[in-house]
């Protein structure tokens, strides 16, 4: 995001972020400086943009939006370069963490030491818990979160299909329902090689073909989750406006089981 946004505010003849930028009737938008110096360079009595050629008849416009933006990107810029990947800073709140057996759908086998899970063809725990999910095949992680900051990641591996974020705790375990926004659930899902957040309006991001760890970065107090694609050091989305009056849980859903095999694992990352 904030590479779109510098790229944005970079004047395509001096290749600097923009000083005083005008736009053209062709909607090109340029330095104020930039188009002078064309004009006096090129000894033209029309004025031709420098991109595509037009001739312009209309005054230029002065571009208070694109100014106002050259101006965030000059003050914020280091904080935008910052949350575009996993620093430093993000994983000294590196949590450890284990799933909750006790809120694990009948179906899923979790690993001796909680730390992985898997969804079988099986019922494996059959026993009545109100903790647990029954409708939807998913497990939470614990701790809980009430306050600051935490991260983990996880190991998707060969998945084809799965879904990780955070959700409420007072969520419906025993309803099968939309993992929305709306119903308390803040979650990235992956199907078809495609990336869908919980947040509506529900938009597609393209999965990149060696996705194979996921990192979490929630932040209770700015009341947002991050996630990034941890082989390629890239934020893959930010999902805000989380609800920060009761306690946040980590969640996690398996990829559902073939005809012949079980699906493909989720494993919390050491």
């Amino acid at each position: 995001m904030a590479k779109s946004l510098r790229e944005e505010a970079t004047c395509p003849v001096c290749l600097e972020l923009f000083s005083n930028p005008i736009s053209l009737s062709c909607a090109h938008t340029f330095c104020f400086n930039c188009i002078q110096n064309w004009i006096l360079e090129n000894n033209e009595s029309k004025l031709i943009c420098p991109l595509c050629r037009e001739v312009n008849n209309k005054s230029p416009l002065e571009e208070w939006q694109i100014r106002a933006l050259t101006l965030l990107i000059k003050q914020h810029g280091p904080l935008l370069e910052q949350n575009l990947h996993v620093s430093d800073e993000i994983l000294q709140f590196r949590v450890d963490m284990t799933l909750d057996a006790a809120t694990a759908n009948p179906f899923l086998v979790l690993s001796d030491d909680l730390k992985s899970v898997q969804c079988g063809n099986i019922c494996h725990n059959p026993m009545e818990d109100l903790e647990r999910f029954t409708q939807i095949a998913c497990v939470l992680g614990t701790p809980r979160f009430s306050f600051g900051r935490h991260y983990w990641e996880v190991e998707v591996g060969r998945g084809k299909e799965w879904t990780l974020g955070v959700c409420k705790e007072s969520v419906n375990r025993k309803e099968k329902s939309h993992l929305s926004s709306e119903l308390g659930f803040w979650v990235i899902s992956l199907k078809e090689n495609v990336l869908r957040p919980s947040s509506f309006p529900q938009t597609a991001i393209s999965a990149s073909p060696d996705l194979d760890r996921v990192g979490i970065f929630l932040d209770v107090e700015m009341e947002e989750v991050k996630f990034f694609d941890v082989r390629n050091d890239v934020l893959i989305y930010t999902n805000s406006q989380l609800s920060s009056l009761e306690a946040l849980r980590p969640f996690f859903c398996p990829e559902l089981p073939g005809e012949c095999d079980s699906g493909a694992p989720l494993s919390l990352c050491p």
